[in-house]
Formats: C-alpha cells, structure tokens, sequence
C-alpha cells in the first residue's frame, strides 16, 4: 500500500465518520446517507484497488487510472458547481420574492403604534 492509497483510505473513512454525524443529527435521512455511504465505500475500493479500472482505461482509451479519475472528478465538479449556482439563484428569486411580499403585506397594513 502507497502512501496515497493509504491516505485516500483514511479519507474515505473520516468522510464515513462524517456521514454518521450528519445522520445522527438529522441532517441527513436514511437514502441519503446509503448514497453518500455507498459513495466513501466505492472511493475506499477504487483507492484500494485501482487496477479495477483498467479495463474502463482500455475502453475510454486512457493511458493510466490515474487519468480517469481525474478526468471523472472534474467532470462530477462541473455538474456540481454548475448545480449549486443555479440553486442559489433560485433560493435568491425565492428570498427576493418573499421580501417584496412582506413589505407590500407591510404597506397595507400599518403597524400599531
């Protein structure tokens, strides 16, 4: 075992310890946490195990493991930020909203004083 291997593992395993907290305190429900654990579950293996993805190499024509992987994460990164950009822009619509509704709700009816 690497070096890497063994910190990619022991990564995997905090990000595990992780998932238990964040479920233990209701952040998470259940599917979620299956998801994320299977996820760290799959990433310890692959750190493990890396030989695992030679025959996807072959096939995408990659010349190491290595390069997949990181053409993979970039691409999971992408979708990612792209995603989350356009959640907050909606969640920033719907605060906006809120807001105008408010202050016209406000207007209308005056507070006592």
């Amino acid at each position: 075992m690497t070096l890497f291997q063994l910190g990619a593992v022991l990564f995997g395993l905090w990000m595990i310890y992780e998932i238990f907290i964040f479920t233990k305190k209701k952040v998470l429900n259940s599917a979620e946490a299956g998801f994320w654990l299977s996820l760290w579950l799959v990433f310890i293996v692959i750190a493990l195990f890396p030989n695992l993805l030679l025959g996807i190499t072959q096939i995408l024509r990659f010349s190491r493991v290595f390069d997949l992987l990181v053409v993979g994460a970039l691409m999971i990164l992408t979708f990612l930020i792209f995603m989350s950009y356009f959640t907050q822009k909606q969640v920033k619509q719907r605060v906006e909203y809120l807001i105008k509704q408010l202050a016209i709700k406000e207007v209308r009816v005056p507070s006592k004083k």
